[in-house]
């Protein structure tokens, strides 16, 4: 067996991501229909990235000219990774992991805001009816520097508790969480739509809800690669109108949207349903003008930075480029 000494094992990891940046701005690949192809990365099927899922059940993507693949990755820091090393071309995923990744200088950008208000919840086993009945008890989160934890912290501090209060263990995607939770491998979860209601419909507890304890945010936004972009801007309008087109579209048209959702992350048609009411009706959670709001981008930059995952706040021209929403809704 050859070992490598640890200066070529970084040369080889170097070279590969060169390569992975270099192709980015190849020819954009073409699919068999005629339709150029895009591809999409997200941690899992959840309602954050539900216009993606309509625009592409409305025929969206098609109307523009795109065929969209779209790749699970079973957690965020898999999303960034492929989305900074070029295997794909566009990402949706919390705000809070694209800013901690451009704060590390990856080579990606946030183009426009898809879920804005923090929709975590803490859901927990019907054994555990209070907050003092969690305490001491396991807690699953993401990671201890993530939304999940700022989510919790921000929920805890409301009842006089921090996190040392827990013993925490690290699942990164919703769908994970959801699978300690119901297996008894964690008392209580962190998570989002629609297996949070799903778990409540199972009989676990809502023990409390991240809306309730923070106010401005920005959950999910779309992110691009920056070096595929730049080589095909239009590519990039053309994903970015059609998620515009899907946004004004589930607002007025509840049945098809649910369907969406439905086939989307394979959840019970009444389950989509409560996460349309929620979503859609109670918190008008997306914003068809994709605009990303700065005081919720700053708050979560704040949160960011007192547990520690980022030092400063990326400048919003380093963060942000809003050039391609900008064609795309005028």
């Amino acid at each position: 067996m050859v070992t490598l000494s640890r200066a070529a094992r970084a040369a080889a990891v170097i070279v590969t991501l060169l390569g992975a940046l270099t192709a980015v701005g190849d020819r954009p690949a073409r699919a068999q229909s005629g339709l150029v192809e895009v591809t999409f990365a997200e941690p899992g099927r959840t309602t954050g990235e539900w216009a993606v899922y309509l625009a592409q059940s409305r025929g969206f993507y098609k109307d523009e000219g795109i065929s969209v693949t779209i790749i699970d990755t079973d957690g965020p820091t898999n999303t960034i990774n492929q989305l900074a090393t070029g295997a794909v071309n566009v990402a949706g995923v919390g705000t809070d992991n694209s800013i901690a990744a451009i704060a590390r200088a990856l080579p990606i950008k946030l183009v426009s805001s898809m879920f804005l208000p923090n929709p975590y919840t803490l859901v927990t086993l019907p054994t555990i009816k209070s907050w003092q009945d969690l305490k001491g008890k396991s807690v699953m989160l993401a990671t201890k520097q993530d939304v999940t934890a700022i989510a919790f912290t921000a929920m805890a501090a409301q009842h006089g508790m921090k996190m040392d209060d827990f013993s925490i263990y690290l699942a990164g995607s919703t769908p994970a969480r959801y699978a300690a939770l119901t297996s008894g491998n964690a008392q209580g979860s962190i998570l989002t739509q629609p297996l949070d209601l799903v778990a409540e419909s199972n009989g676990m507890n809502r023990l409390a809800t991240a809306g309730d304890a923070i106010k401005d945010w920005v959950f999910t936004g779309l992110n691009v690669n920056d070096a595929w972009a730049k080589a095909n801007p239009q590519l990039a309008v053309k994903f970015l109108r059609a998620i515009h087109k899907a946004m004004i579209y589930g607002y007025t048209h509840k049945a098809e949207t649910v369907a969406s959702l439905v086939e989307a992350a394979k959840v019970d048609p009444a389950i989509a349903t409560k996460a349309y009411d929620l979503d859609w009706t109670r918190w008008h959670a997306f914003d068809p003008s994709l605009k990303i709001p700065i005081a919720g981008i700053n708050a979560v930059g704040a949160a960011q930075i007192q547990l520690g995952a980022i030092k400063e706040m990326p400048p919003l021209a380093a963060l942000y480029d809003a050039s391609y929403l900008n064609a795309a809704t005028r």
